[in-house]
């Protein structure tokens, strides 16, 4: 099985890490309609999903919406995923999304966690190899801070600075140093429901989300631009609604600390019966389809290229002069029978990724092709 593509995630804690992730695999099935390539969680990535489906739904059930009932990750969680196409060959892609506490990337926080400690190294390992930074962003305290102290408390509220010295510099030095592989950095607004009017909503406030995102992650994106001067990052925007059927009501700022300020949003169920109904989120899997196709292409391509190799040396042997005793030997001493058996093997094996390879073109063009999101940007 080929190496798997890796994607990082990096927020602070309760932002909504988790629920992104599920919202991205549940989006994809209405994307991927009618072309050769589908989506496939591994048990314990569907056990994860399915659990938070399980509480999404009691809650509608309940008639109640409580964020803090959606349980985060309390530990690391890798979510390994298979994007298969159909054909006659079935070729797999695997990649794996890393999803973890968003208190590990406070240094600080890190130091009197003993798990955090032994896991970040593999979290910092994982984030550097990533082809896709994801970053949530919780939508409501950028868009409902008010107040001098209310704006002042935002970077701390959303880990900017945390954020920025994984993104800005450990995943774009990374990426810079491996200009050959994709670089897409993505910034996910999260529960957007109320700021937009084209998801059952009666919201307008689209391009002041848009610019308050651009104000605030602005060094973000300059860090990257000086740690990757040597290739091109493509940063794309995309605001979720990450329920569909839920509305921020009230905004509640807390003081649970002197001079320190919390944030507490108040939500309801919009629509009689609710429905969940994710916006924006799968076309964050066309852009992660986008560099994973090309990558496997990249690679079987240079499969393709050894297999000629191989079957081009064979010949090379077959033909040469050997001589009597030289000739007696390579057929006597079944050089001759392995020779014949690997350049068929060689042959089908060519076959084979040739065809991989056209069932990779075909599914390119096929997700290229499909609409984006009117809410999705390219920075």
């Amino acid at each position: 099985m080929s190496e798997p593509f890796k994607v990082g995630v990096v927020g602070p804690a309760r932002v909504g890490k988790t629920t992104l992730l599920t919202a991205i695999l549940s989006d994809t099935a209405d994307l991927l309609a009618g072309t050769p390539v589908s989506v496939a969680p591994d048990e314990e990535t569907e056990s994860r999903v399915r659990r938070q489906k399980n509480q999404l739904r009691s809650a509608i059930e309940a008639g109640e919406f409580n964020t803090s009932a959606l349980h985060g990750n309390r530990e690391m969680a890798e979510y390994q995923i298979k994007l298969q196409t159909d054909g006659d060959v079935g070729l797999e892609i695997p990649f794996h999304i890393l999803d973890y506490p968003g208190g590990w990337l406070n240094p600080d926080a890190r130091k009197n966690h003993a798990l955090a400690q032994e896991q970040w190294p593999r979290c910092r390992a994982h984030i550097k190899d990533s082809t896709m930074l994801l970053v949530p962003i919780d939508a409501a305290v950028l868009m409902e801070a008010s107040t001098p102290a209310q704006r002042g408390a935002v970077p701390n509220l959303l880990g900017i600075g945390d954020v920025d010295a994984v993104a800005g510099r450990v995943w774009a030095k990374a990426r810079n140093q491996r200009p050959d592989e994709p670089a897409v950095l993505l910034l996910a607004p999260l529960k957007c429901e109320k700021y937009f009017a084209d998801n059952g909503g009666a919201g307008y406030e689209a391009g002041l989300l848009r610019q308050k995102v651009r104000e605030r992650y602005e060094e973000v994106l300059e860090h990257v631009r000086k740690e990757c001067p040597d290739r091109h990052v493509r940063v794309v925007y995309a605001p979720i609604d990450t329920y569909g059927c839920v509305e921020l009501m009230e905004a509640e700022w807390l003081e649970p600390v002197p001079g320190e300020l919390n944030f507490r949003g108040h939500y309801r169920f919009r629509g009689r019966p609710p429905k969940f109904r994710v916006k924006a989120a799968g076309t964050i899997m066309q852009e992660l389809c986008r560099g994973i196709l090309d990558g496997e292409i990249d690679r079987t391509t240079k499969r393709i290229d050894h297999e000629l190799s191989t079957y081009t040396r064979l010949l090379e042997r077959k033909a040469e002069k050997k001589g009597f005793w030289g000739a007696l030997g390579y057929y006597l001493g079944g050089e001759a029978w392995d020779n014949q058996t690997e350049r068929r093997y060689g042959q089908e094996e060519i076959a084979r990724r040739q065809r991989q390879r056209e069932q990779l073109h075909e599914a390119i063009k096929k997700l290229v092709a499909a609409p984006s999101d009117d809410r999705v940007e390219v920075w």
